[in-house]
This record gives C-alpha cells, structure tokens and sequence, in this order.
C-alpha cells in the first residue's frame, strides 16, 4: 500500500477554523495484525473497519506537537509540519505497520483521519517492538506539503 491523504481529514484541514495550527491532532500506530484496508473516503476513525492498533501496556496516541502551516516563498509551496511524534518505551511482542495522523475532536467517531503513512524514506515501516522507544521521525520536507509549479 501507499501512503494516503483522507479526503476528509484535507477538507478539514483546509477549512479556516480546523487548521493544522489551531486544532489537536494525534497520531496512532496501526498494528500489522490489521485487516484495514487504507480507503481515501474514510471519514472518521471508528469508520476505519478492521483496524487494529497497537495494544501492548505502555502505547498511548499521542497529541501532534509544535504543529506549524510555513509558506516557503523560494520552493513555491506550503508546508504543514510538526515535531517527531515520541510514542516513548513500547514493549516488545508486536509489530507497526502504518501511522494514521489525524484531528481529535472529542472521540472516535467524530475525529478525522487526515494521513495514513505505511511507506517512509527511513526504513521505519513496517517495524517490530524491541522494548525501546519509538519515534516517528518527521521527514525534513515536513509531514505534508502542497505545491505549485
């Protein structure tokens, strides 16, 4: 699979008062045992059938930090960036298949996936649990970029 922008969570993203920069994004760790197939239309996390997440003890989804929307006037493009998102020591048992990025509303029925990643540059996917931290690095490109030519 490739990684994906939900069509949903990009409108959300583009509607002034739900801007990457001014509401609570999260991210959540997809676990290999997952039958979910990554669908563009999806509109809501609990809509995702078949997902399963990550469940060893310690996992918890973590809030997006220091989220960011930069115009970069000399690339002829926007960037939507954040910190690397530290999911801290995980216990080992299980693997990571995808990141699903997405904005928290108040539950899962009303949050909004906007990105599921599966395939990065820096090997991290799919990944196994060893007992240590996992970090999801975000490339230095930014997490997502719109561009013109």
């Amino acid at each position: 699979m490739a990684n994906i922008i939900f069509n949903a969570g990009l409108r959300d993203l583009l509607k002034t008062t739900k801007t990457f920069d001014a509401g609570t994004y999260k991210a959540l760790l997809v676990r290999s045992t997952s039958t979910y197939t990554p669908n563009k239309d999806d509109d809501t996390i609990s809509g995702l059938t078949g997902l399963v997440e990550i469940s060893v003890a310690s996992y918890a989804r973590q809030t997006i930090t220091t989220p960011t929307i930069a115009e970069v006037d000399a690339s002829d493009l926007v960037k939507v960036d954040c910190d690397d998102v530290a999911f801290g020591s995980l216990e080992s048992g299980q693997t990571v298949k995808a990141i699903i990025v997405y904005r928290f509303v108040t539950n899962d029925t009303d949050s909004i996936p906007l990105l599921y990643i599966d395939t990065d540059s820096g090997s991290l996917l799919p990944r196994a649990l060893g007992g240590g931290a996992f970090t999801v690095q975000i490339n230095a490109s930014g997490l997502l970029t719109f561009a013109q030519a």
